[in-house]
């Protein structure tokens, strides 16, 4: 049996498609590819997993706003479904499974052309171009919320979104993130390609508040586009004050964290549902659909998380709801919100629905 997975441009659309890959390798054998674009972040991160073969196509996604790029748009995905189209043929999957972004039109258009069943996972509260266009097409839809599409019960279902199986695995806390007896730790991070915005509200934070509290530590990670720029801002870095580029073992750091700061794309909300962690949640503004704001707006609505707008965040309101959400019981109750905000069985769900589509290849 052959497996093929898509989905990309951010970690975000990655992640999931990788750990389907993991909850289907509990009970089927299969051979895996991954169709992404060569030199993308799909291709950084699947040259980390094994036994997985990676099919490199030309994508490009939409453009936001007027430009020469809608020129090219047509043409570079024309040129990746072609690409798809050689990949699939020599690889012969018996099922493509994607997780969304631009990265997994061609092999969409490719699987259709061809014949090749395919999944369709949705990890946001509103359904991505992408998906949207072959959601009619796919043998299933799997919905992390309900708001994404009608559910009917057997071809569009509601999940959940799965997670790398890292985070649900009960490890020691890291000795790089280790507390000390009555320390409070924030974690706050932007997503794979970090968030300028929060990477600039943290500068300020350092500067005019995290000096000043010995028992408070900030674990930053800014994204590698941006860290020489907010090193230079800091300068010397407080002991309190921890920064990074990026960190693939992220379960590491929610370990150690008693509040987070985030972005609010899908799959980092999933990984705080597992972690049980409170979060403030600033949406990225120019999210498709404004499907983050979505997102956030769920978890605000169900006591999990606090949410502040991207054009509202600077140092002093971070500060402002830090210390709100750090007296009395707030944070209790919100981790215990996030705990359910997520299906206790996401990982079950989706294996009992592609394991429909694979017990009859």
């Amino acid at each position: 049996m052959k497996i093929v997975f898509s989905g990309g441009g951010t970690g975000g659309h990655i992640y999931p498609a990788l750990a389907i890959k993991e909850i289907l390798q509990q009970k089927y054998n299969f051979s895996s590819g991954y169709v992404g674009v060569k030199g993308g972040m799909e291709d950084k991160i699947v040259s980390r997993e094994t036994n997985i073969e990676f099919f490199g196509v030309r994508a490009q996604g939409m453009p936001r706003s007027f430009s020469l790029k809608w020129l090219s748009f047509p043409l570079v995905n024309l040129a990746g479904i072609s690409d798809a189209v050689s990949h699939l043929k020599n690889f012969r999957p018996d099922l493509l499974v994607t997780t969304g972004g631009f990265v997994a039109f061609p092999a969409l258009a490719a699987a259709r052309l061809l014949g090749v069943p395919a999944v369709i996972h949705e990890q946001n509260a509103a359904m991505g171009v992408t998906n949207r266009i072959f959601a009619g097409w796919a043998k299933k839809v799997l919905l992390t919320y309900a708001s994404a599409a009608p559910e009917d019960g057997n071809r569009v279902v509601v999940t959940g979104n799965p997670v790398r199986s890292a985070f649900l695995k009960n490890v020691a806390v890291s000795q790089r993130f280790a507390k000390a007896p009555g320390e409070f730790v924030i974690l706050a991070v932007g997503g794979s390609r970090g968030a300028l915005s929060i990477n600039r509200a943290c500068i300020e934070l350092v500067k005019n508040w995290l000096t000043n509290q010995p028992n408070v530590r900030l674990i930053h990670i800014s994204g590698e586009r941006d860290f020489e720029m907010v090193k230079g801002e800091i300068g010397e870095l407080p002991p309190n004050y921890q920064l990074l580029p990026y960190l693939h073992e992220m379960k590491e750091a929610f370990d150690a964290a008693d509040l987070l700061i985030s972005r609010a794309g899908a799959t980092i909300l999933s990984e705080i549902a597992v972690c049980r962690k409170p979060a403030i949640l600033v949406p990225f503004p120019f999210a498709t659909d404004n499907h983050q704001e979505k997102n956030a707006r769920v978890l605000e609505e169900m006591g999990a998380a606090r949410l502040l707008l991207d054009c509202e965040l600077n140092g002093d309101t971070l500060i402002k709801h830090i210390s709100e959400l750090a007296n009395g019981d707030t944070l209790a109750r919100m981790a215990e919100a996030s705990a359910k905000s997520r299906p206790a069985d996401v990982e079950d769900r989706i294996l009992h629905q592609i394991g429909q589509l694979l017990n009859n290849a």
